[in-house]
């Protein structure tokens, strides 16, 4: 069975130690609303200052064709349902510089060159920061201390990698050769889990820890993401599950390190 999820705790403890540092100057009295947007489903959260919950998380299945339009009119709807926040944190499943979308694998090709940034600060009339899935889910894990790793495991595989609690962005390791002329995702997709079932899909969640742990010898790999859960595999001591509020609590930690 996998290891349960260990981080709760530690991830509160650093939240609020930043937090509290930020105080006097303002930022950290700010509402995040958090929003991942996937290939399967469209998340929205709204944190307090600590990270808590303010309200349930609110999630929507993601248009089917994924295009730029139409994600965007579900976000607007999802944002009405949404108690007040000041600020918006984004997971986006590709490759994000300065809020622009680079890439749209799980989504329709009409997202690419797209400032998603700049288009929900319009829409919220708040600050908004985008950045790829992977690396905000990180944000709310790591620990701080050293090589951290970050994979999600969903509609494909996400990566994300920090040094000190400092993101390297966009890593995109999903995309790269894995197995038998494969990557990544095409062999630990979600299509790949229902095909093949939980047993030979998790060997092979096994195959790319082994593969990963030889290539950057990291001090913690913190595994989340919708099918985490299907994990069927003993883990090694240095790996650990997250769910995906927790994850989501990264949003927060994206303005701070920034700040």
């Amino acid at each position: 069975m996998p290891i349960p999820y260990k981080h709760r705790e530690r991830r509160k403890t650093r939240i609020s130690t930043s937090t509290a540092l930020l105080r006097a100057d303002g930022p950290s009295a700010s509402r995040t609303l958090c929003i991942d947007i996937g290939g399967t489903g469209v998340k929205m959260i709204v944190l307090d200052p600590s990270g808590e919950p303010i309200n349930a998380r609110a999630r929507e299945l993601t248009p089917k064709p994924a295009t730029w339009s139409a994600v965007l009119d579900l976000i607007r709807s999802m944002l009405r349902q949404q108690p007040s926040f000041d600020r918006i944190s984004v997971g986006y499943p590709g490759v994000v510089q300065h809020g622009v979308t680079l890439t749209a694998v799980n989504l329709d090709p009409s997202w690419i060159g797209k400032n998603l940034q700049t288009e929900l600060e319009v829409i919220a009339g708040v600050p908004t920061r985008v950045i790829n899935d992977a690396d905000l889910q990180g944000y709310g894990v790591i620990e701080g201390v050293g090589v951290e790793m970050v994979l999600t495991l969903g509609t494909g595989v996400g990566s994300a990698l920090f040094l000190d609690g400092h993101l390297v962005p966009n890593l995109e390791l999903g995309h790269h050769p894995f197995q038998k002329d494969k990557t990544y995702e095409e062999r630990l997709s979600d299509a790949q889990l229902k095909e093949h079932g939980k047993q030979k899909w998790s060997k092979r969640v096994g195959d790319m820890i082994d593969t990963l742990s030889a290539i950057f010898n990291y001090d913690r790999l913190h595994i989340g993401g919708g099918n985490a859960e299907h994990i069927r595999i003993d883990l090694p001591d240095n790996v650990s599950l997250f769910d995906n509020v927790d994850g989501m609590t990264g949003g927060i930690a994206l303005w701070e390190d920034e700040s």
